[in-house]
């Protein structure tokens, strides 16, 4: 069984064709009227197995409780055409409801073979249908017969496997949808489709192959699927921040749900002591000294679905006195060291209870601590010699004397004037990033709609805020929740503006910009600034950055429309006030938040230092990638003219464009420190690079030639999608390769460039 806590990482790719057309990957099942098989099968009341269509191999089907899991093996033609052979494990259904499962295996006697989901509303293989089925190769079909006997049309998208597939039914309006993890769910849109009230529901198997069966297994099958409908995610990370003889506190890491997570329940021993915790931390007291506890916890959320109970947790109290320092630190070494940074490493300090973490010291002074043996220490000057040590202490606030000094020459200043670093992994395809002045690091997670915060160099688990209700993401598109930046006096009154997308009353997809208010890293909604940008699957923009001027810059694409008029808010650049309104010496005049035409899809927003001449990139036609100086009221080109076929009356052409190759430029920024000052680093998404551009100037106007580019990171980090710079001169940026359209699912990275310089 594969469960939805461990599947959360995993990608979906979707490409929705709008025209209903009917597949030709789909063979058409010779005619027959002949009636379903009903086959013994070990499924539990109320489902029931049936062989549709008379294939010519029978098919089965089984359940096992223990991982609540459905394995289902039929044979077949297809499901297709004016009638189908298959393997059906079904229920009788009235009314309105829903159908959830997880896809979570499927065998491939045929690229064809179909695994879903179905709503039918006879067992007979003519009979009208809706389903969702999934292919080992060609992805899923969202398909539907529209009267008995009728020939079957189908919506095709790209997708892998396994996934969560749900169909959802409200009088005769039957609803698709796709998730990565069961949380957010993708919509593939709806048809009306005149069904009885009563009719069935099931799991539906055929192997496109008439001398083979095809086998699939569906986890977490739920029907009649209303409202919050699945627990929340096991609690993980489950740590001992300090222990006395008769105390302990325990914190962990923030569970997730479809719908939200209420509270926790905390167990010691299996049995409960504290329910409805709403914080993910909790303090022990009155417990024996010098013994062993077992520490679980639970989820809830407000329907009361209650999660698994997480790992357990061994805590131990200390002695009732506890004086005993632990030993010291021995072996300390240093493993690799840079021009403004030494590794260090050791051997475990032993004590009588327990270590609980290392302070490093550096000159004498405190560097770090760590719960390891290994700690790296930056922000070290080139050239220069330190005396590093390392102390030990337990959970009773002993401290053991300091190891042996280790002294540590730095190297000299690097040729490369950056070393990589990581400071979080695992993430839900990032997508922008806005530096705090107090250093913290905020970004945005698209498909999650997750805004998260590092702290200190560290991950907050819970997220500054997890946007609800219209917001709307489809999986694998470019819609989502994407840019993000911090007002400039956010130290006092913390406003915060994202771009995101949305559903609109009547069902459509648009984009907004909104104002958030911070607090101690939870934010709310403010303000809603603009609203009804035009949306879709592709080409939503989406940077959003606060220029010299103080004023709000934003993009948004064109999604294929040809319309470049100013009566249509598509493939604009976007200057506002803080607060919303249209600032009056926009080029377009007071009533037009437009300031400048003719883009394709940008998506990258930067100002030259010195000069605050706006810089944007964005992603043209196959090798047509451009990067633009854009001034205010200007025409650059879109859909008429791109690339090099630009120097047209009227037509802005662009500083540099990507002649026979394709860059998918995303996030850009300028360098102001070290010996890239200067110079603007283009994060490329199909590129799989950053590429460094040295800015020139020529009858005072900037120049970038096609001889002054450096590419970077080549195929390192795969996908990137944007970068900033810190005012330390770090840089930092994240990858997209988990969860995007072309991604190719490895995990997602926020990575610290430390300056060696």
């Amino acid at each position: 069984m594969i469960k939805r806590s461990k599947i959360i990482a995993l990608s979906l790719s979707i490409c929705l064709f709008l025209t209903l057309l009917p597949s030709p990957g789909f063979a058409e099942v010779t005619e027959t009227t002949e009636p379903a098989e009903l086959v013994a099968a070990s499924v539990p009341n109320p489902w029931n197995q049936v062989t549709i269509g008379s294939p010519a191999i029978t098919g089965s089907a089984s359940y096992d409780p223990t991982i609540d899991q459905f394995t289902v093996s039929g044979a077949g033609t297809d499901i297709w055409g004016k009638t189908d052979q298959f393997n059906y494990v079904y229920q009788p259904w009235t009314g309105d409801g829903s159908i959830i499962a997880l896809i979570s295996s499927q065998t491939n006697p045929h690229d064809f073979a179909k695994a879903g989901i179905m709503i039918r509303e006879t067992l007979n293989p003519d009979s009208k249908h809706v389903d969702l089925l999934l292919t080992p190769s060609n992805g899923f079909t969202f398909q539907y017969r529209t009267a008995t006997g009728g020939t079957s049309q189908s919506v095709k998208i790209a997708s892998t496997s396994p996934n969560w597939v749900k169909l959802e039914r409200k009088g005769n309006v039957i609803k698709g949808y796709v998730s990565n993890n069961g949380l957010n769910w993708g919509d593939l849109g709806n048809l009306t489709l005149n069904m009885n009230a009563s009719l069935y529901v099931g799991l539906a198997v055929t192997s496109h192959n008439v001398s083979q069966l095809s086998t699939a297994t569906f986890d977490q099958v739920k029907v009649n699927a209303t409202g919050d409908v699945f627990p929340p995610t096991e609690p993980t990370n489950l740590q001992a921040n300090s222990v006395t003889s008769t105390t302990a506190n325990i914190s962990w890491t923030a569970s997730l749900d479809d719908v939200g997570v209420k509270d926790y329940d905390v167990y010691k021993d299996n049995v409960l002591t504290q329910a409805s915790v709403t914080s993910t931390t909790y303090t022990f007291t009155g417990l024996t000294p010098n013994t062993n506890y077992n520490i679980t916890v639970k989820a809830k959320d407000a329907a009361g679905n209650i999660s698994n109970a997480s790992s357990p947790l061994t805590v131990t109290t200390t002695s009732l006195i506890d004086t005993q320092n632990p030993t010291s630190p021995s072996g300390l070494v240093s493993s690799s060291k840079t021009s403004s940074s030494v590794n260090l490493s050791w051997t475990a300090s032993t004590d009588n209870v327990s270590v609980y973490a290392y302070d490093i010291y550096r000159n004498g002074t405190l560097a770090g601590s760590t719960p390891t043996t290994s700690f790296n220490v930056t922000g070290l000057t080139a050239n220069t010699t330190y005396s590093f040590t390392v102390k030990a202490r337990d959970l009773a606030g002993n401290v053991s004397a300091a190891s042996s000094a280790l002294s540590v020459k730095t190297s000299a200043t690097s040729t490369d004037p950056y070393t990589p670093e990581v400071v979080a992994n695992n993430l839900e395809t990032p997508w922008a990033i806005a530096l705090a002045q107090d250093g913290r690091i905020f970004f945005t997670e698209r498909n999650s709609g997750r805004i998260r915060v590092v702290v200190n160099g560290q991950l907050k688990s819970t997220p500054v805020m997890t946007l609800g209700s219209p917001f709307y993401y489809m999986p694998k598109s470019e819609g989502g929740l994407l840019g993000i930046a911090l007002d400039p006096n956010f130290a006092t009154n913390h406003y915060m503006y994202i771009y995101h997308s949305y559903k609109t009353s009547d069902n459509k997809v648009a984009n907004q910009v909104v104002r958030l208010k911070e607090n101690n890293n939870k934010a709310t909604l403010d303000k809603v600034l603009i609203t009804n940008l035009p949306g879709a699957v592709y080409h939503n923009g989406g940077r959003v950055k606060i220029g010299p001027d103080n004023k709000l810059y934003f993009s948004d694409g064109n999604y294929g429309n040809k319309d470049d008029t100013l009566n249509y808010l598509g493939g604009k650049m976007f200057r506002l006030n803080l607060d919303g309104t249209i600032p009056s010496d926009n080029p377009f005049g007071a009533s037009s938040p437009i300031y400048s035409r003719g883009h394709r899809n940008p998506q990258g927003i930067a100002w030259q230092p010195g000069t605050n001449r706006l810089f944007i990139s964005e992603h043209g036609e196959s090798s047509k990638d451009e990067i633009n100086f854009v001034e205010p009221g200007k025409n650059y080109g879109w859909p008429k003219y791109e690339g090099g076929n630009q120097n047209q009356t009227g037509i802005t052409p662009p500083l540099i464009y990507a002649n026979g190759t394709t860059w998918a430029p995303s996030g850009i920024t300028f360098v102001t420190q070290g010996p890239w000052a200067g110079n603007l680093l283009v994060t490329n998404l199909k590129g799989k690079q950053i590429i460094r551009m040295v800015v020139g100037e020529q009858n005072g106007k900037p120049t970038i030639g096609s001889n002054n580019l450096n590419y970077l990171f080549l195929n390192k980090y795969g996908r990137i999608r944007d970068i900033v710079e810190a005012p330390d001169g770090s840089l930092y940026f994240v990858t997209s390769n988990n969860g995007d359209k072309n991604g190719d699912g490895t995990a997602d990275k926020l990575v610290r460039l430390v300056p060696n310089f």
